[in-house]
């Protein structure tokens, strides 16, 4: 028997005991010196709670843990053959634990958390934080990291055997989701949530525990207006996504800007046919942004503010054939408007999302806002004398107001008025030409 086989967990034990276990375990725990205190705010008081010594395979990872969030419903993507509450029916499955060590072994890797603690100078410096029944509430990550080391080579890795932890009083869910949330603002090895995932945290935590709007801002210290605002962006990249066949495949989603620039574009057109046509448009940007004439969050917006050029451009690319009028919907609305432009961008919008044109589309799109660009520097350009002559103007028009007093100083400004009058001069006489 080599010490591995002697030290490590059974395979039924390496992901967490059983709850009877843990429950003794735990209380067991309670009867042993503290090894110190952490400090936390639990139900708006502030608690010293003991920190104590547990066995390494004894936590459970708490599966609706935020920051595995959109990993497990890409987990549930690529896994059709699972029920979709795979990670919510029993969180006492052992399969359930396994697949989420695995997400979060995902995580520590891009983290470099595995390559921190591989030195064996670094040991644990704060408690992993666990509800009354086991479950880790904060440093799932960590746990996972020294699982991986631990498992693996348990002889070089002795200090992981056991780990620190404190466990909470009893809370309900809503204060759990409080704790975890408070608790993620701390330097404890921290990694920042992408923007999916806070998002899908956040709707994962309303659809569980029924919350509105406000109480998830106030759980996670943000505006109503930010919970909207991001829940509006993940409907949009969810909609990418299963546009391109690739539904919940979150680590393809795309930059964040892209989205929120989008939806503020969305925002400035009324016609529903409009706004389906420029998403698409800006969807066809997110697909390869490396050619999209810039980055996407200053792009973006450019689709929406040349929005009449860029169909234009596409209808004459991609002819479609207008919508047929429904005479059945159009007598519910008191008959058909007379003379009425036939709305050609949901066509239009379904055509340049078909795979054989959206190439095609992309370069069209950054050809017309090009275009536009190019007369706008073109217009300003033109405008310029007249708006620097304004702003100077303006200065005269100041210095007459606020200058002309006793105690101004004179030194120097009957030279400055010579200019100024020469260079009227030549205007003036500039301008003789052009009217000639």
């Amino acid at each position: 028997m080599n010490v591995q086989d002697a030290i490590a967990p059974t395979k039924q034990d390496r992901y967490g005991y059983s709850l009877e276990r843990r429950r003794k375990e735990l209380a067991k725990s309670k009867n042993n010196p503290a090894s110190g205190h952490d400090r936390l705010m639990i139900k708006g008081q502030v608690m010293d709670l003991e920190i104590v010594r547990v066995p390494i395979g004894l936590p459970k990872y708490r599966l609706s843990n935020g920051r595995t969030a959109s990993l497990q419903e890409e987990w549930l993507a690529n896994n059709p053959d699972q029920p979709d509450d795979f990670f919510e029916k029993d969180p006492e499955i052992w399969a359930a634990q396994e697949e989420q060590h695995k997400l979060l072994k995902e995580l520590i890797k891009q983290e470099g958390l595995v390559d921190l603690f591989k030195d064996a100078t670094q040991v644990q410096v704060n408690p992993i934080i666990l509800d009354e029944n086991g479950f880790v509430i904060n440093g799932n990550r960590r746990l996972c990291c020294w699982r991986e080391l631990y498992y693996t080579k348990p002889e070089e890795y002795p200090h992981f055997s056991h780990v620190d932890v404190v466990v909470l009083p009893h809370c309900d869910d809503k204060e759990i989701d409080r704790i975890e949330a408070a608790l993620q603002i701390k330097k404890d090895i921290r990694a920042d949530y992408s923007w999916e995932t806070r998002a899908i945290m956040m709707r994962q935590k309303q659809r569980l525990h029924k919350l509105d709007d406000n109480e998830v801002a106030e759980i996670y210290g943000i505006r109503k207006a930010d919970v909207e605002e991001l829940r509006d962006m993940l409907a949009l990249a969810s909609e990418y996504l299963k546009s391109r066949g690739i539904e919940n495949q979150w680590s393809k989603v795309g930059d964040e800007y892209a989205y929120r620039e989008l939806r503020k574009a969305q925002q400035k057109i009324a016609a529903a046919g409009d706004r389906e046509l420029l998403k698409r448009s800006a969807f066809s940007l997110i697909d390869d942004p490396h050619n999209a004439g810039g980055r996407l969050y200053t792009v973006i917006p450019k689709i929406q503010e040349h929005f009449t050029a860029v169909k234009n451009k596409l209808a004459k690319a991609f002819p479609v054939e207008s919508p047929v009028e429904d005479a059945t919907t159009n007598e519910l609305f008191g008959g058909a408007v007379p003379a009425a432009k036939p709305d050609m961008s949901i066509p239009l919008a379904a055509e340049i999302t078909k795979d054989e044109n959206t190439a095609k589309a992309r370069q069209i799109i950054v050809e017309a806002i090009d275009a536009e660009e190019e007369l706008k520097r073109e217009k300003k350009a033109g405008d310029a004398l007249l708006s620097m002559v304004i702003a100077a103007n303006t200065k005269l028009q100041a210095a007459v107001t606020a200058g002309l007093r006793p105690e101004s100083s004179v030194k120097g400004v009957a030279a400055q008025l010579d200019e100024i009058e020469q260079k009227l001069e030549q205007i003036r006489n500039w301008l003789a030409g052009k009217n000639a």
